[in-house]
């Protein structure tokens, strides 16, 4: 089958004659010429090759380079935050200038808290393959999963997978000088048999070795053929699978509910529960700066702080929230190395594994529903919890102990909060997920979860 691209593209934006180490280094210079209490530079690098696929064949394939760099200024108080993409001497003077100004109409804020002081040694080290700085054989890994998709039963594939080489160098008016390279690699697959039926399948990885297009097509092939045929659901309460991939999606939002600036700010369903009981025994998320054959990483945040391991949710208890050192300062704790700098965030994500196989959940429930893929996550009110999202692709009903049918057209909604605290089972096998519904990498197994609300989804 000819795969050769319908078209090939080529974008770079903000190329520069400089490297990473003077542009930061620019940037304090520049700055310090305004007589600012802080400053700190991160410079992002990335080459991105991408392919995109559809009607079983190849059809676009991208590069793009972009740097851009982002500017932290401190002076009298009163703080600023910026990024520009035109890392040329002219544009970072500029740029530099007109943040001081800007950040000099600004009020004092009793949020100040000076930069930590480095220098900082880093012992973790990101995922590096240096075989992805080819790019070449990511048509043919494409390829492979169309054809995998194909035997395991799907009429028609489509798809993206996307490389990237990343290189993050950062200095600071604190004595930080910091610099690290990451590679990662994604494909997603969909998979139909027919226009109703659609199956999903993902590989991500931070090496060549680790990445597995032939699975994704496999899976989304078989899930694809499984669906033909769907039934409806009545609207109702049921236990509920999720796939790994549909549980790293819930597992996420209980990492950016961890950040201490999402808690101060209203927006947390963790607020005010730290020591106390949030989920079942059984359940443990830690943030993980670096997992070594995990996907990216980082081994310092953008204050330059080492990162390391936090936990969130130990064995049903919540244990940290994630800080820099502005949020930890106002509750008397310590950074947690999860800076952004002006909003924690986490890194990785890794759900500790149970005891039980998807069939061995299957078996166990009476009334339920297996869900492989969801899209469209959006929060009713984040404080609370409540959200809803539309399971998508291949889903099937359970009854007493067996897949009964394919079904379509649900939606879920519900809280977190009580979804943590009916988990069920936790299964053994996990899976690193991520993709444009997972922004945090997260190892996820599947759960079960009982008693969630099920309603028609309206298209």
């Amino acid at each position: 089958m000819d795969r050769r691209p319908a078209c090939k593209t080529e974008e770079h934006k903000g190329s520069c004659k400089m490297n990473a180490k003077e542009i930061v280094d620019l940037v304090l210079r520049e700055a310090k010429r305004f007589n600012v209490d802080d400053a700190a530079s991160l410079a992002s690098t990335s080459d991105e090759d991408m392919i995109r696929f559809s009607n079983n064949s190849v059809t676009i394939v991208k590069s793009l380079s972009n740097t851009v760099v982002y500017v932290y200024v401190a002076t009298e108080k009163r703080r600023m935050l910026g990024e520009t993409s035109n890392p040329t001497p002219e544009g970072i003077a500029k740029f530099v200038e007109s943040l001081v100004k800007s950040c000099r109409a600004n009020p004092p804020s009793e949020d100040y808290t000076p930069l930590p002081k480095g220098p900082f040694k880093y012992s973790a080290v990101p995922n590096y393959d240096k075989k992805m700085e080819n790019p070449e054989i990511l048509v043919e890994l494409a390829g492979e999963a169309i054809d995998n998709a194909l035997s395991a039963g799907a009429k028609r594939v489509a798809g993206s997978l996307t490389a990237y080489v990343d290189e993050l160098t950062m200095a600071s008016t604190g004595g930080v000088e910091a610099s690290e390279r990451g590679t990662s690699i994604l494909i997603n697959v969909r998979a139909f048999a027919d226009s109703n039926a659609s199956g999903h399948g993902l590989s991500c990885a931070s090496s060549l070795a680790d990445f597995d297009a032939r699975a994704a097509g496999i899976i989304a092939g078989e899930y694809a053929k499984k669906a033909l045929n769907p039934s409806t659901l009545p609207e109702g309460k049921y236990d509920v699978i999720m796939s790994p991939s549909v549980a790293a999606d819930i597992f996420q939002h209980v990492g950016w509910a961890a950040s201490a600036f999402s808690v101060e700010s209203g927006y947390s369903f963790l607020a005010d529960l730290l020591g106390k009981k949030v989920s079942v025994e059984n359940l443990s998320i830690d943030d993980v700066g670096v997992v070594q054959r995990g996907i990216g990483g980082r081994s310092f945040d953008d204050e330059g702080v080492p990162t390391g391991r936090t936990s969130i949710i130990n064995r049903g208890d919540l244990k940290n929230y994630l800080h820099n050192s502005t949020t930890a300062r106002k509750v008397f704790a310590k950074t947690t190395g999860n800076a952004g700098l002006i909003d924690p965030h986490p890194w990785n994500l890794e759900v500790a594994a149970g005891d039980s196989s998807v069939e061995e959940m299957i078996k166990a429930v009476k009334h339920g529903v297996f869900v492989t893929n969801n899209w469209y996550t959006r929060f009713q009110d984040p404080r609370s919890g409540a959200y809803s999202t539309v399971p998508r692709d291949a889903a099937f009903s359970i009854e007493n102990g067996a897949i009964k049918n394919p079904i379509s057209s649900i939606r879920i909604s519900d809280s977190i909060p009580r979804q943590l605290n009916n988990i069920a089972a936790i299964g053994k096998e996990r899976k690193w997920i991520k993709w444009w519904e997972v922004n945090v990498p997260t190892l996820s197994p599947a759960v079960l979860v009982k008693d969630i609300p099920i309603t028609k989804a309206v298209s």
